[in-house]
């Protein structure tokens, strides 16, 4: 008995460690596609794009088409290789608008999901992806916004949004913690408020968490993460405050409304 219960066992350990190699092989497989494919479409599909484009359309809008085709593509890849749990349904109502599009942040694939419904966004990332050799050519090419003045970040988004276009932030400024929320800066009750845009407020769900912000690409859970989207109805920002409030105590407001919403949607979980 003892002899069967010692085979069993490392039987279980090897099916998790040949597991474990496929899990890390599998992650490793879609960094590197992202990495060539960001560096193939920015240097070669979106020129070709822009080159061949009819009227008057700015660059950044075509090169933040393609960036939505080839995240879609790539977000179907990752699932058929069983990497993510995803039902891309759950993004309909993004393309649907244009929104200040408003998210938790728990792991760094959550902006290539929401780009992944949305043809058109501009989106506020980091300004190390300047720097980064996979990305740099995609935000330039896409002309995201930095997030590293926070009075021209808001200026900039507000720009944007009047002009009709849907701007996606991450009031927590960078990923969450397991299972919580990060405190909520007040850059996008600014935005909202400057532009009079709706807020589209967007819950965003993994489990088991992966590619939480410090973890490296192959530090992933054994187990599938399930990614899963919770979109409310659009909220306009002069509905959350009274007429004649200040703008800063109007931010104030509008950021507490935000993270008691997000704290409500995440408490038990979407996945």
């Amino acid at each position: 008995m003892a002899s069967d219960s010692t085979s069993l066992q490392a039987l279980a350990g090897a099916e998790q460690g040949l597991l474990r190699v496929g899990r890390v092989a599998g992650s490793g497989l879609l960094f590197a596609t992202f990495g060539a494919g960001a560096v193939f479409l920015a240097a070669v599909l979106i020129p070709i794009a822009v080159w061949l484009r009819r009227g008057a359309e700015p660059s950044d809008l075509i090169a933040q088409r393609w960036i939505q085709r080839s995240f879609a593509l790539y977000v179907r890849f990752g699932r058929a290789i069983r990497m993510w749990g995803f039902d891309p349904a759950q993004l309909a109502p993004l393309s649907k608008g244009s929104y200040l599009v408003v998210a938790n942040h728990p792991s760094l694939m959550d902006v290539v999901f929401l780009i992944s419904g949305m043809p058109q966004a501009d989106c506020v990332v980091k300004r190390e992806a300047w720097d980064n050799p996979a990305l740099r050519l995609i935000v330039r090419a896409a002309n995201y916004i930095p997030n590293d003045d926070g009075e021209a970040l808001v200026d900039e988004c507000i720009r944007r949004l009047r002009a009709g276009r849907s701007v996606i932030l991450f009031p927590e400024g960078s990923r969450s913690p397991d299972y919580a929320l990060a405190p909520f800066k007040r850059g996008a009750a600014h935005a909202a408020l400057g532009s009079g845009c709706r807020i589209l407020p967007v819950a965003i769900d993994c489990r088991p968490p992966a590619l939480k912000k410090g973890q490296a690409w192959h530090a992933i859970p054994l187990e599938k993460p399930c990614y899963a989207f919770d979109i409310g109805e659009p909220v306009e920002p002069g509905d959350l405050v009274e007429d004649g409030v200040p703008p800063a105590q109007a931010a104030r407001r509008i950021t507490a409304w935000l993270r008691s919403y997000f704290e409500a949607r995440l408490k038990h979980g979407l996945v």
